[in-house]
């Protein structure tokens, strides 16, 4: 709402100085059901009990698989906007909502970054969730040498050395920046991402121009996680 005091502190806070906002998932991610009739709430004012008592986190513990909160960090749909947030899930107002969001931002002179979880699913294998598996099974994720799928990642990763899945990294991007405007990515483990896929993103993004696209894609910003560990460290399977 541009009269909520949520967007009266960030216009004060860009007059301070701030020039970007970086969101946490906004993409569709798993665990927080889209219809807010299909979420349960903890129980009981957690407020009112003692700060040292362990029964906010029993009640919490009871409804975390449908309740309303979460990181985000389990991608259902990589280039949708996130349905929980929307006022409808159903129809386009995901999308357009979306859309009025970052350009409000940006009318308040405040650039949007939003991170991006390319390195892992929620969900792989026969599960409904499991969406890439549903297109090609066994494609989109990164086997080790049993067969089984790495989980470093503490989810099942994905492999975008494989060329359609590094494709669906290069297309989400350039979807998120050329139809939402959005400014920048933070990529979550970017280092379970070859080197040639970044740069592929970098390439696909300084192709878009205002004339022909909207938006400057030389101007948005990438960087993300360099950690280095599990099946990929130290260069065991790509640069």
């Amino acid at each position: 709402a541009r009269d909520s005091a949520g967007t009266a502190e960030l216009r004060s806070l860009a007059r301070d100085g701030l020039t970007h906002v970086h969101l946490l998932p906004v993409f569709d991610f798993a665990t927080v059901p889209d219809r807010r009739s299909e979420r349960t709430e903890p129980d009981g004012d957690l407020a009112s009990m003692p700060p040292d008592s362990e029964l906010q986190q029993e009640r919490v513990a009871l409804t975390a698989a449908r309740d309303s909160y979460n990181w985000g960090y389990d991608p259902l749909h990589h280039t949708v906007p996130e349905g929980s947030y929307a006022s409808d899930p159903d129809g386009t107002a995901r999308i357009v909502e979306f859309r009025r969001m970052v350009a409000g931002l940006n009318r308040m002179g405040l650039r949007v970054i939003m991170d991006v979880v390319y390195n892992h699913t929620y969900a792989c294998g026969p599960h409904p969730s499991a969406v890439l598996d549903r297109l090609v099974p066994g494609y989109y994720h990164r086997l080790l040498d049993d067969g089984t799928v790495a989980t470093s990642t503490c989810c099942a990763n994905t492999a975008p050395e494989h060329l359609m899945m590094g494709r669906l990294v290069v297309d989400s991007v350039v979807t998120w920046a050329r139809e939402y405007k959005v400014d920048g990515f933070r990529f979550d483990l970017m280092g379970h991402h070859p080197k040639a896929n970044l740069l592929a993103v970098r390439e696909a993004l300084d192709r878009l121009t205002p004339a022909a696209d909207g938006v400057d894609g030389a101007s948005v910003l990438l960087y993300g996680e360099g950690w280095d560990f599990g099946e990929v460290a130290g260069g065991a399977r790509f640069e």
